[in-house]
């Protein structure tokens, strides 16, 4: 592609063309364009320039193309389709779309927050596919790089690139065993801190914010279990006397299934907020609308139904 010869020519010329080979008549073409004959003549000429051809010949019928024109007409006109969606507004319909989508997420939200949204998918967008990623705590920096459309997490001072929408709160809560001791004993500050805990790590990190509100009171409690993923760890927490901190949503949606005991959270806490984020570079793209949108109705319905008559 000679990008400088392209960029010296005035493109305007060609509905000019395409224009002229169907109707044959400058006087004509003047009245589709809106343009007066002696421009239409004036942009003739320079199209004769373009190609160096004379392109038509004038006769009592009207203008014949040449036999240039006439091998460049099929071309044009496909070229004028291109480009004209080219430069259309980009739409989405879902009914017909096949696009791919990523989405990071844990395995709490790909258990418990999304099937709903898998479930709509699958009935207003059923050429639509899916695909979900672990969530990592790196991953803030990398969506873009990543290709991830859409992530759900809980996030505070996301990079400048990074867009998002809250969907729902929560905070935390304990589960023990059934029959655990503290169960009947009762759980305090000073007894939370000295039980050990099972931390759920995700993208690895040593600490949970837990940890964090601890140390605010001069306090630490003892990692015995670092598992890295939201389930396996209930399903551990289960079978040992562990204690394990975890959203409310979690706890309610697993409680019954695992036989565990919800205990308060023996600290004052503002909750936080899960929110559904992307990369900037999606904000406009129809289908990401779309999919966000549904995203987010199908999270804060699912998330209000979790937290109704919350209750430790």
């Amino acid at each position: 592609m000679d990008i400088a010869t392209l960029s010296s020519a005035d493109l305007n010329l060609l509905p000019v063309f395409q224009v002229l080979l169907e109707e044959r008549s400058v006087t004509r073409a003047s009245g589709r364009l809106n343009l007066t004959q002696p421009a239409i003549s004036r942009n003739l000429a320079r199209l004769r320039d373009l190609f160096n051809d004379p392109l038509f010949t004038r006769t009592p019928k009207g203008l014949i193309p040449t036999p240039r024109a006439e091998a460049l007409a099929v071309q044009l006109h496909q070229s004028l389709i291109d480009l004209n969606q080219l430069i259309a507004p980009a739409t989405f319909i879902p009914e017909t779309a096949s696009q791919n989508f990523r989405l990071a997420t844990s395995d709490y939200g790909a258990q418990v927050l999304l099937p709903p949204v898998i479930n709509r998918l699958r009935l207003e967008a059923p050429g639509v596919n899916m695909e979900i990623i672990p969530w990592q705590e790196n991953l803030l920096q990398e969506l873009d790089q990543e290709d991830i459309d859409l992530a759900i997490c809980a996030v505070e001072n996301p990079p400048a690139a990074i867009h998002g929408r809250g969907v729902g709160s929560d905070r935390f809560v304990c589960v023990v065993r059934d029959n655990h001791p503290l169960i009947e004993q009762g759980l305090s500050l000073e007894s939370y801190a000295s039980c050990p805990h099972a931390l759920i790590t995700m993208g690895g990190a040593r600490k949970g914010a837990i940890d964090y509100l601890l140390e605010e009171q001069g306090l630490s409690r003892r990692i015995a279990l670092r598992v890295p993923h939201f389930v396996a760890a209930l399903a551990i927490i289960s079978q040992s006397d562990l204690v394990l901190t975890v959203p409310y949503g979690l706890a309610i949606s697993f409680a019954q299934q695992y036989q565990l005991k919800m205990l308060p959270f023996p600290m004052a806490q503002k909750g936080f907020t899960y929110s559904v984020i992307w990369h900037e570079r999606y904000m406009k793209d129809p289908a990401h609308i779309w999919l966000r949108q549904l995203v987010f109705e199908e999270l804060t319905t699912t998330l209000n139904e979790l937290n109704i008559g919350y209750r430790v």
